[in-house]
């Protein structure tokens, strides 16, 4: 029985295979025309922009105008990926830094661990200092979602 399901399941997985590469090959062509005719349309636009202001300003006022407001645009784009990089930096070493200290917590209770197995009084202050620990947490985080000002 199995023995002739496996051809099976190998032909069916090549033709959704196939199916997928055909797929991806015409949407890669489409989306490639697609960006050709928007590429067309914005030279189109900027070209009308430069001969509208060219019949206010003059050619040359005209296309300084264009070029400064591509310029501005572009420099516009670029800041925002600086701003957007360097909030995922942040991000990432403030994870990195939570991660280290979490790591360096769960290293220390693994050494102490053999210890408060053995001793039942620090055993049992462990776990009491843990509860309230997470008693403390929790009434602080229910705390601060009801002590903000209402809009």
């Amino acid at each position: 029985m199995m023995a002739g399901l496996g051809p099976l399941l190998a032909s069916l997985a090549a033709m959704d295979v196939a199916a997928f590469t055909r797929r991806l090959r015409r949407n890669a062509i489409l989306y490639a025309l697609v960006l050709l005719f928007v590429l067309t349309a914005y030279g189109l636009l900027v070209a009308a922009l430069a001969v509208y202001l060219a019949g206010i300003w003059g050619t040359s006022m005209a296309l300084l105008a264009v070029a400064g407001g591509a310029l501005v645009l572009a420099f516009a784009v670029y800041l925002g990926v600086v701003i957007a990089n360097g909030a995922e930096q942040r991000r990432k070493r403030d994870a990195a830094a939570s991660n280290s200290s979490k790591a360096l917590m769960m290293t220390a209770a693994l050494t102490a661990l053999p210890l408060l197995v053995k001793s039942r009084p620090l055993l049992l202050a462990a776990v009491v200092g843990g509860l309230g620990f997470l008693a403390v947490r929790t009434m602080g985080t229910s705390n601060r979602r009801y002590s903000e000002p209402a809009e």
